[in-house]
């Protein structure tokens, strides 16, 4: 006689996945599960928020979970045509594997908000909810919940996409997500004031039009133009720490410089990025030293984006006809400049 397996499933969104999502899951392998099942949802019906791309998550969770042999992905709602709801997955799951009995694990957040979750009577008879809650007292609940109370993990999806509490993630998702400038815009949003950030998503744009017009990568470009500033607000006495940490030889130069080359640093360190001509780019991108493809683009790209108040169409369509002669022409004209204010 075949035994039924018990499988929990795990639904949401990983976006990403982290070591809380994973505690939970070996968690219920600790009380009595056989599999748990991490389903990943297509939307989030109660959250109105768009979900970084299905392929980006499921490989996240793909590699976090390899080496768990009780715990797999699931992309059954991925597949599903229209609003996904989990009533409409219990039922397909007990239609798919009539043989095995399904728990559903959500948390205590969750829990409070049952109410407004699609055809919950039934849902909540057709399986045993097991709630994931801290010690202490429980989520009163007029449904036939089951509390498992645990020192959960104090990190959130949304912490991460904030660039805090990376330490929580897989090792090698760090450098999945600088690799695919996932959660870069949401990134650079927390790290630096509104007036800033606006400022890096103007040079990145137009970092992208520089690339585009001479067939180097839009996205390594709109990347470089987004982290540029990372550390332009962080005080000039951390800078000081940094600079005389990594840069000793320049701490000589005018503070106004050091963010370039602290951002070299921190944009690995911060968001995880490895590749060289990135943080090359972003090393120079303040005085100009470098003829470098994306260096010149990015130096173009921060000291003529439209924002500045003054008029760079013609610089910009000189950069667009020919790089290297637009950017010794914005670099020229900058040397000029720093003259005259001394």
């Amino acid at each position: 006689m075949i035994k039924r397996r018990k499988i929990a499933i795990l639904g949401g969104s990983f976006d990403p996945i982290h070591a809380g999502h994973l505690q939970i899951a070996k968690s219920a392998l600790h009380i009595g599960m056989d599999e748990v099942w991490l389903m990943v949802t297509k939307d989030t019906p109660l959250k109105e928020r768009t979900l970084t791309p299905a392929i980006h998550r499921i490989e996240m969770i793909e590699r976090t979970i390899a080496p768990y042999r009780h715990i797999h992905c699931c992309d059954m709602e991925l597949r599903r045509e229209g609003k996904s709801y989990t009533i409409d997955t219990v039922r397909e799951l007990q239609q798919r594997y009539p043989d095995d009995t399904f728990y559903w694990l959500i948390g205590s957040d969750q829990a409070m908000q049952l109410d407004a979750w699609k055809d919950v009577e039934e849902l909540t008879r057709r399986v045993q909810m097991i709630v994931f809650t801290r010690k202490g007292p429980q989520v009163k609940s007029s449904y036939p919940l089951v509390f498992q109370p645990m020192e959960l993990v104090d990190v959130s999806s949304s912490e991460i996409r904030n660039g805090e509490k990376w330490h929580y993630l897989h090792p090698s998702l760090r450098r999945y997500i600088a690799q695919n400038g996932l959660y870069l815009d949401s990134f650079i949003r927390h790290h630096l004031s509104a007036k800033r950030y606006e400022h890096c998503v103007r040079v990145a744009s137009l970092s992208v039009e520089l690339a585009q017009a001479h067939g180097y990568d839009e996205k390594k470009a709109w990347q470089i133009g987004m982290l540029h500033d990372l550390c332009k607000e962080i005080g000039k006495e951390r800078l000081f720490q940094w600079m005389r940490l990594f840069f000793p030889e320049q701490c000589d130069e005018p503070p106004a410089i050091w963010h370039g080359y602290v951002g070299s640093i921190l944009a690995k360190r911060w968001y995880g990025v490895e590749d060289p001509v990135i943080l090359h780019a972003i090393y120079h991108h303040v005085k100009g030293e470098s003829e470098d493809p994306y260096a010149m683009i990015i130096f173009c790209g921060d000291k003529l984006e439209r924002g500045r108040g003054y008029d760079t169409s013609e610089q910009i369509a000189l950069c667009k006809q020919d790089l290297h002669r637009g950017f010794l022409r914005v670099k020229q004209e900058q040397q000029a400049y720093l003259k005259k204010e001394k």
